[in-house]
């Protein structure tokens, strides 16, 4: 029998978060300006990434028919990936990923005129625009990951001294506009499609500001 445990005295591990890295949107716009008039496409790509935090599946895969033009919604009920080859849409990461996101009426102009954009450029290549057809469709063949990888690397290239961020870093870049528009938790939750408020407060609870002091301020007014 033993006499004492062995694990006694070993340190657990450490499992440190990975580094949160986002634009303010000074940055983000600087990073438009970097963007040639003939990069339209991926201009609005990055402004619906930018002011919605949606994944980078669930755009890719976003068709006309998930935007509606009179609520300034965005219906996201699918996600978009290739292995091997072969495309696949499945169902969003949880089912609390199933959600309307309202969008801003600028970016709502974006899609809109992007849409006529792409009207005439799929025609060039003998093809139709449909309600089915991906927003982010950008020639004859579908816009992929690894794309919009590339693309935004080279962008990002353009300025040495640009802040280096990822594409998945759109979705905290988003969350940090929120926060310093006041929003709360609640709304965050509902625009990322998250399962539990519970997990945006463990994600992004320190980009919220200590309101202890003004809190504290408040408390004045009752002296």
């Amino acid at each position: 029998m033993l006499q004492s445990n062995p694990a006694k005295g070993i340190k657990k591990l450490t499992i440190e978060k990975q580094t949160m890295d986002f634009w303010t949107i000074d940055e983000f716009k600087h990073f438009l300006s970097l963007l040639d008039p003939t990069e339209q496409s991926y201009k609005v790509f990055f402004l619906t990434l930018y002011f919605t935090g949606i994944r980078l599946g669930e755009a890719l895969a976003l068709t006309w028919k998930d935007l509606n033009v009179y609520k300034q919604e965005l219906e996201i009920n699918k996600s978009f990936s290739i292995h091997k080859g072969v495309v696949t849409i499945t169902t969003p990461k949880t089912k609390y990923s199933n959600r309307r996101i309202s969008i801003n009426k600028s970016l709502l102009d974006q899609l809109v005129e992007w849409k006529m954009i792409q009207k005439s450029t799929l025609e060039s290549y003998l093809l139709k625009q449909s309600d089915e057809t991906p927003i982010f469709q950008f020639s004859s063949n579908l816009t992929n990951k690894d794309l919009i990888y590339r693309k935004f690397a080279s962008i990002c290239n353009r300025d040495k001294n640009l802040k280096k961020i990822r594409i998945h870093d759109f979705r905290h870049s988003h969350v940090a506009l929120l926060i310093d528009n006041g929003e709360d938790y609640t709304i965050i939750k509902e625009r990322l499609g998250h399962s539990s408020i519970t997990t945006t407060i463990d994600v992004y609870g320190h980009l919220f500001p200590n309101r202890q002091k003004s809190t504290a301020d408040k408390l004045d007014q009752f002296f």
